[in-house]
């Protein structure tokens, strides 16, 4: 267990703000987490995704609050039994942990509560939860071909290798994504794989159902939502972001996006 000095000396090095303290102690629970699943047999099914994804492997400059994977083949008992190892390896290291799950079709979901750590760093505010701080652990066992690349996750003094998702699934969930659900996050998301010219996976896209040009379809996506819902959406967003002012960027989404797609256009080819 890093003490707060080293937590903060690290949240630094990886350009985090000082200030954000529980999104940075957050984010070292996260790295824990991955780091035990890693090493586990049942792990080795799980590939993972998301935006907690992008925040470890790829820079995002977001808080993320959730991990979430890709299985073929994972079954909700063998879900449980690496959650359950787990929570027993985070205790050995100091961190206890209360376990909850609640699984639905193809998704299963565990929810993991730390109801003393901000007491052992002396985080606690006025955003504090009487439970603690909770990561929610969710996989999902999607429709299409899962292909996979393994990535490095490091950090807090971490160094391990990970199966991740092919990021041109990813790019495409997150074009669904933005379309269904109005979060900022999405919007925040979508414009770092644009700028980081992630290709698209038009298989996945044929199984989300998006059969036009997936660049037009994102415009499409961005114009049906109103300025009203973008300045609500931005404000949201605010609190997750390294740099406050990159929420500035949702609220200009109208703008910002087709900008961003004619110097994709330009560099990449979707596949």
């Amino acid at each position: 267990m890093l003490t707060y000095e080293a937590l903060i000396d690290n949240a630094k090095q990886r350009g985090m703000p000082h200030t954000k303290v529980r999104g940075i102690l957050r984010e070292y629970l996260q790295v824990l987490i991955l780091k035990e699943i890693s090493r586990n047999k049942y792990g080795k099914k799980l590939f993972f995704t998301g935006g907690t994804y992008l925040r470890l492997v790829h820079g995002l400059k977001r808080f993320s609050e959730d991990l979430d994977y890709n299985t073929k083949t994972l079954s909700a008992i063998e879900f449980e039994n690496l959650l359950n190892t787990v929570i027993n390896d985070l205790k050995k290291s100091g961190f206890k942990a209360e376990l909850n799950y609640k699984h639905w079709g193809n998704i299963f979901c565990a929810n993991l509560v730390f109801p003393e750590v901000e007491n052992i760093y002396n985080v606690v505010s006025k955003f504090s939860k009487q439970k603690g701080i909770t990561i929610k652990v969710e996989t999902n066992r999607p429709k299409w071909k899962l292909e996979s690349e393994t990535q490095v996750v490091s950090g807090f003094g971490e160094f391990f290798p990970f199966i991740c998702s092919e990021k041109g699934a990813l790019f495409a969930d997150k074009i669904d994504a933005v379309s269904r659900k109005r979060r900022g996050r999405h919007i925040y998301d979508l414009m770092f794989m644009l700028s980081n010219e992630f290709p698209i996976n038009k298989n996945v896209l044929k199984v989300l159902g998006i059969k036009s040009n997936p660049l037009e379809y994102i415009v499409k996506s961005i114009n049906n939502i109103s300025q009203a819902e973008l300045n609500s959406m931005a404000e949201s967003l605010r609190p997750f972001l390294f740099d406050e002012q990159e929420a500035d960027m949702v609220e200009k989404a109208h703008v910002v996006i087709p900008l961003m797609i004619q110097k994709y256009i330009k560099n990449v080819q979707w596949r």
